[in-house]
């Protein structure tokens, strides 16, 4: 086999690459499994030898015979030779939706199926995971006309692979449970043993938010799931509360424990859980009421390891402050259904300050694959190392680009204002770095990890307050690399630098005022010169105006209106 470049041509004339293929600018020989999606067998050459002796033939379907072909090729072949040249130019027409039958439509979700069999080697896993995103997409292509024959074909094709025909139906069953004629083409069935969503909270004198907090997770649109509540030793009448949710709904489970800090109540709650995805949640924060059901419909269309969306802030008057967790911004993607990454697409999500285990929804069964998921006893941060982890382990990571959780910031009792955490961000840096090297990636990530150093240690240095603190950080940061800080962008730079060249607290203080102040004080000459140029533009119109005929000829006017 040997294959070249493929352009795709619009009705216009134009050329664009194709956006799943690879465009080959050098030769070379390529594995099957590097081709990607097995679409475009016409812009391949095939020995007809090798073709005869596999008995390699397209198959007896009306859509989709060409990827069929192609996987069993790729099935079969060892190597590929790549040219680089454009060697077909395909005049794109969507053949979804020209599947306008049941016949149609039932070969195309077939040669799914097909695909999936030819390549079912490990090696193909991302094709296939890809090639999956592509028949969710068929699914919505559909649309409302074709919904009742799709979701039949999928039911007759896969009904040997429960997994795919499971979160096929449940695809369907979100798609249109408001659409009526449709909402009843999918049962939404739900065993007690085992729900679909574990929901953690780790409770802590938290009594005077939990009515608003838990009163709103029983109140979501998605209601299958468990809601595990580890009250850790709360010395309020926090557990009481707890208690008396449990009574009135059956989907609460307190578990009462001695006080062991947040990490050791979500481990107990790790332990019990029997969902298939798990979600952590803080008792002193809010979320929509479709948070679980936008997760999780997230989740099962791209057979996520983890869902991750974005966050807000709010303060006790209700007004929301900021936004946490914008992956739109450096995923540099504008569709987000049907799309999954992880850190060998952006490094960025591993050490990009959204630690958060509230902003994510998670596989359970990622979790359970390793025997060291937990959160470290004792430590502030406990959340940064599980994340880590988490990025660097999951194969397919998906987002929902929606706020699906309300963050509180005025709590006078969460970790973040209390000074005396700060120092266990050096031992967070130490855990972190030892994860890096487990997972034989460090080298990749010794960059990000440096600017991780400076970042995390600058940021406690005036809440903690002390000479000891500032002095461990100036230890820390004086171990980093000049050349690596000079690949960082200069807002790290800047940092590194006013801590390099203070001596104590008191001078790094003083200076970081003195840099606040410039700030300010450039922001201000801006200011001025804005002003100074809105002056002169208003000036030279009340100089036009008062030279002008009209203001001379209404001159009499204007002085007898004075008189009256």
């Amino acid at each position: 086999m040997v294959t070249g470049n493929i352009k795709l041509l619009n009705k216009e004339g134009k050329f664009s690459p194709f956006a799943h293929l690879e465009y080959y600018a050098d030769y070379k020989e390529i594995l099957p499994e590097e081709y990607g999606i097995p679409w475009s067998f016409y812009k391949s050459i095939y020995k007809k030898e090798f073709l005869d002796e596999n008995n390699i033939l397209f198959p007896d379907l009306f859509k989709g015979q060409d990827s069929v072909f192609l996987a069993e090729v790729l099935s079969k072949v060892d190597k590929i030779y790549a040219v680089p040249a454009d060697v077909y130019a395909n005049l794109y027409i969507n053949d979804a939706k020209q599947c306008n039958t049941f016949k149609k439509r039932h070969d195309y979700i077939m040669h799914y199926k097909m695909v999936f069999d030819y390549l079912s080697d490990s090696k193909f896993i991302e094709i296939r995971h890809s090639l999956r995103h592509q028949m969710m997409g068929f699914i919505d292509m559909m649309g409302v006309k074709g919904a009742t024959d799709t979701l039949k074909s999928i039911q007759d094709v896969f009904r040997d692979n429960p997994k795919v025909l499971r979160d096929c139906e449940e695809y369907f069953y979100f798609k249109y449970k408001n659409t009526e004629g449709l909402n009843n083409l999918v049962r939404w069935d739900k065993n007690p043993d085992k729900p679909r969503i574990s929901v953690f909270i780790p409770v802590y004198n938290a009594e005077k938010f939990l009515d608003e907090s838990i009163g709103g997770l029983l109140n979501q649109t998605f209601d299958d799931f468990e809601l595990i509540c580890v009250n850790d030793g709360s010395k309020d009448n926090s557990l009481e509360i707890l208690n008396d949710f449990a009574s009135r709904d059956a989907r609460v489970i307190v578990i009462d424990k001695e006080n062991g800090g947040c990490g050791s109540a979500r481990n107990r709650a790790l332990d019990e859980a029997r969902g298939e995805y798990i979600y952590f949640f803080d008792p002193d924060d809010k979320v929509p009421k479709n948070t679980f059901e936008e997760a999780y419909k997230n989740a099962i269309s791209n057979d996520s390891d983890v869902v991750v969306f974005k966050a807000g802030t709010f303060n006790d008057d209700g007004k929301a402050k900021k936004l946490f967790f914008n992956y739109k911004k450096f995923l540099k993607v504008n569709k987000f259904n049907h799309f999954t990454f992880n850190w060998h697409d952006e490094k960025t999500i591993v050490l990009n300050k959204g630690y958060a285990p509230w902003s994510k929804l998670y596989k359970k069964e990622l979790l359970d694959s390793y025997d060291d998921f937990r959160f470290d006893i004792g430590i502030a941060f406990d959340d940064v190392p599980f994340h880590v982890k988490t990025m660097l382990r999951a194969c397919h990571i998906s987002y929902v680009n929606k706020i699906l959780y309300w963050y509180r910031v005025d709590n006078s009792d969460s970790v973040n204002n209390t000074s005396s955490n700060g120092y266990d961000i050096f031992k967070i840096m130490d855990i972190v770095e030892g994860i890096l090297k487990h997972e034989n990636c460090f080298d990749d990530f010794k960059l990000e990890f440096d600017m991780f150093v400076i970042h995390h240690s600058t940021l406690y240095i005036e809440n903690t307050g002390t000479d000891k603190y500032f002095n461990l950080t100036k230890d820390k940061l004086s171990q980093i690399d000049e050349n690596s800080v000079l690949n960082m962008p200069e807002s790290y730079i800047n940092k590194y630098n006013l801590v390099m060249e203070s001596n104590t607290l008191n001078e790094y203080v003083s200076k970081k005022e003195i840099i606040q102040l410039k700030k300010e004080n450039k922001k201000l000459e801006k200011k001025v010169k804005k002003l100074e140029k809105e002056n002169k533009r208003l000036e030279k119109k009340f100089n036009e105006l008062i030279n002008s005929n009209s203001w001379k000829l209404t001159y009499n006017l204007r002085k007898l209106r004075k008189k009256i």
